[in-house]
C-alpha cells in the first residue's frame, strides 16, 4: 500500500472517529403539505427542525455576543444539535432598536440569521409602533413601522457578512428565523434580502416561531410570491401574539404558510394557502382571542428553556 494511501485511509478512520454522534448530516428540508393533518409521531423531523431553530431564536433573543461566544445563552445553545455553532456576527442597536446574530453550524451545512425577539424594555415602543408604512414606496403594500425600522437599521450589514458567506459555502442552506418580533424581523428581512443578494433565492429557508402579523393583505402576496413556499411560520396553539395586530387595524394579514401546532403534543395541522389574507380557519385563527394565553407564546415544543423565560428584561 503507497504512502498516500496509508494517509488517506488515516484520515478516513479519524473522521469517522470524531464523527460519533456528531454525524454530518446536512440541511434536511421538511415536507408539510397545506390542508393536511400530521400526529405528533409523524412529524418528528418537523419537531426537530422547530426546536432546533426555536434555539437560534433564544440565542439571539439573550443577546448573545462575539465576545462572550455561542454558548452564553444557556441550556438552549448547549443541546447537543447545535452546540458547536460558530458565530460570525453579533448586533446590538439602541436606535433603531435591533439584536441578532449570524452563525455558522457545519454538521447541518447552515447560514443561520436569527433576529431577537422582545427581551428588552425599549422593544415594546417598536413592537406598538403598529403605524404602517410603505415597504415599496409608492406602492400599497403597507408594513409595521417598527418592524420595518428595525430591520432597515441592519440590513446592509447582515447582507454584506451573508453575501461573504455564501461565497465561502456555496452548498450550505440560508435559514431566517426569530420568534415573536424577531419572527416578524425576519421575515422582513429574508424579503429584502432574496429581492437583493443574487441566488440566495434557491438557498433560502425562512422559520418563524409566534410571529405577529407584519403587514397588510398586498404585502403577504408580495411576501407569498417570493418566499410563501420556503416559509414555515410556525404557531403555538392558543398564542395570543401570532392574532396581533387584528386584522381589523390597517388591514394587517399573515403571510403563509402557516404550521400550527394544535397542542402540547405536537400534533400538527398545515395552513391552506389561501388567496386574500392567508389566515386558515382551521388553524391558529379557529381559536378565540379570549381562550388564548401568553403562556403558549412561550412554549414551542418546551423552548425557550427555563433558564431563558425567566430571564429579566434588560434596557
Amino acid at each position: 500500500m503507497s504512502v498516500h494511501a496509508y494517509w488517506l485511509l488515516a484520515y478516513m478512520l479519524c473522521s469517522l472517529l470524531l464523527g460519533v454522534g456528531q454525524t454530518a448530516l446536512g440541511y434536511q428540508d421538511v415536507k408539510l403539505v397545506p390542508g393536511h393533518y400530521y400526529s405528533a409521531s409523524e412529524s418528528q423531523l418537523a419537531h426537530k427542525m422547530i426546536q432546533r431553530y426555536m434555539r437560534y431564536s433564544t440565542a439571539a433573543t439573550s443577546f448573545v455576543d462575539m465576545s462572550t461566544g455561542w454558548t452564553a445563552c444557556g441550556q438552549a445553545c448547549v443541546s447537543p444539535d447545535v452546540h458547536d455553532v460558530m458565530l460570525n456576527l453579533t448586533w446590538h442597536v439602541d436606535l433603531p432598536l435591533s439584536d441578532g446574530l449570524i452563525a455558522v453550524h457545519h454538521r447541518s451545512q447552515e447560514i443561520v440569521i436569527s433576529w431577537a425577539g422582545t427581551h428588552r424594555y425599549r422593544a415594546l415602543v417598536a413592537d406598538m409602533s403598529v403605524f404602517p408604512r410603505p415597504y415599496i414606496p409608492g406602492a400599497s403594500t403597507d408594513v409595521h413601522g417598527g418592524f420595518l425600522d428595525a430591520v432597515h437599521g441592519v440590513i446592509d450589514l447582515v447582507q454584506h457578512h451573508l453575501e461573504h458567506l455564501m461565497s465561502d459555502y456555496p452548498n450550505y442552506m440560508v435559514i431566517f428565523t426569530g420568534h415573536s418580533k424577531g419572527g416578524a424581523e425576519a421575515a422582513l428581512g429574508a424579503l429584502d434580502l432574496v429581492r437583493r443578494v443574487d441566488g440566495l433565492r434557491d438557498r433560502i429557508r425562512v422559520w418563524t416561531f409566534g410571529q405577529p402579523r407584519v403587514g397588510n393583505m398586498q404585502f403577504a402576496a408580495l411576501y407569498n410570491r417570493h418566499l410563501g413556499a420556503v416559509t414555515y411560520r410556525v404557531t403555538s396553539y392558543a398564542d395570543p401574539v401570532v392574532a396581533m395586530p387584528p386584522r381589523f387595524l390597517f388591514d394587517y394579514c399573515h403571510h403563509n404558510t402557516e404550521v400550527w401546532l394544535m397542542n402540547a403534543e405536537g400534533d400538527i395541522y398545515v395552513g391552506q394557502n389561501n388567496t386574500g389574507c392567508n389566515e386558515d380557519p382551521r388553524a391558529s385563527s379557529s381559536v378565540d382571542f379570549y381562550d388564548r394565553s401568553i403562556q403558549w407564546h412561550k412554549d414551542y415544543l418546551g423552548l425557550p428553556p427555563l433558564d431563558h423565560a425567566t430571564a429579566m428584561f434588560s434596557w
